[in-house]
């Protein structure tokens, strides 16, 4: 899920058609891009591992957060969610997120748990699965990132980056999760990007490498960026880096094509899975959920959409 893009394209503080925005989002779906630029708003679904580093970034403890969504009567469950992971990983200690195995018992709220969380539950999404992505983020998932980055007991926050390229006179502002780790004199910085089966998109990587904190503060130490698997925990460096001046051109390009065209659904014919969590697809799909494409909106023709 891009949840970063998605709220940077919110952000009302970066202009609508932000060549660096437009580029990252041609690059996420050209449809989606499509939308932007015309100047539909997303609508963000909600996001329960964002959120928890949200919520983590903000100094919150993760039973205060789930008291404030009007989880007080599923604390409990939590706990024992929790327990049952632990117990679970260390009876397969050599195997990565064994919780994710089928031979785990999934978790779920009985319809006997479900009596006075209704609106907790709307709070998180609407999708019950939330609590439990949201609570293994938190007592799981940040410590294998963290521990896989070798990071140890550090703090996290959440930092406005000014996104910044030569030739662009105005930066885009993006979100992004920091993990600031002192050691004596010395400061490591890590700039944790959420990613998907592994997949580090280059584009958006390439980019917020380059980036500094809004305004005119650097950063204490150049920073890391990491990826950070947002399903199985690992962690891995950035790899995939575009040359420094190939960046602009390939911005200015694809920035062209956010405003002029062609607009194909990559993301459904390739990763349908984005779509769901996607903030255009009220846009693209019917609202009853069945999958379809809203034709009053657009037709497909081989590689094109016609708007």
């Amino acid at each position: 899920m891009y949840t970063d893009l998605f709220l940077a394209l919110k952000d009302e503080k970066n202009s609508r058609g932000h060549p660096i925005l437009a580029a990252l989002s041609y690059a996420f779906c050209p449809t989606a891009a499509r939308w932007w630029v015309a100047g539909a708003d997303p609508v963000l679904p909600f996001d329960p591992v964002w959120q928890a580093l949200e919520d983590a970034a903000s100094g919150e403890t993760m039973k205060a957060a789930l008291i404030r969504y009007g989880m007080e009567t599923a604390l409990e469950k939590a706990v024992r969610y929790i327990d049952q992971v632990d117990a679970y990983r260390r009876t397969h200690q050599d195997t990565i997120a064994p919780e994710l195995f089928p031979s785990f018992p999934q978790p779920r709220f009985d319809m006997n748990e479900r009596f006075g969380v209704y609106n907790a539950i709307n709070n998180m999404g609407g999708e019950w699965n939330n609590f439990f992505v949201y609570v293994r983020t938190w007592a799981f998932l940040m410590e294998d990132w963290e521990t896989a980055a070798r990071l140890e007991v550090p703090k996290i926050r959440k930092e406005r980056l000014g996104m910044t390229l030569s030739g662009f006179r105005h930066p885009a502002r993006f979100p992004a999760m920091v993990w600031e780790k002192k050691h004596g004199r010395a400061t490591r910085i890590v700039i944790g990007l959420l990613v998907q089966d592994n997949e580090q998109d280059a584009l958006r990587f390439s980019i917020v490498r380059q980036a500094g904190p809004e305004g005119k503060k650097p950063w204490a130490a150049p920073p890391e960026t990491w990826a950070f698997d947002r399903v199985t925990g690992e962690a891995d460096a950035c790899d995939l880096i575009i040359p420094t001046d190939a960046i602009g051109g390939i911005v200015e390009r694809l920035a062209d094509m956010a405003k002029n065209g062609p607009y194909p659904p990559l993301n459904a014919f390739q990763h349908p899975s984005r779509c769901k969590q996607c903030g255009y697809h009220a846009q693209c799909f019917m609202p009853n959920g069945d999958g379809k494409w809203k034709k009053t909106q657009y037709e497909v023709s081989s590689l094109a959409l016609k708007f």
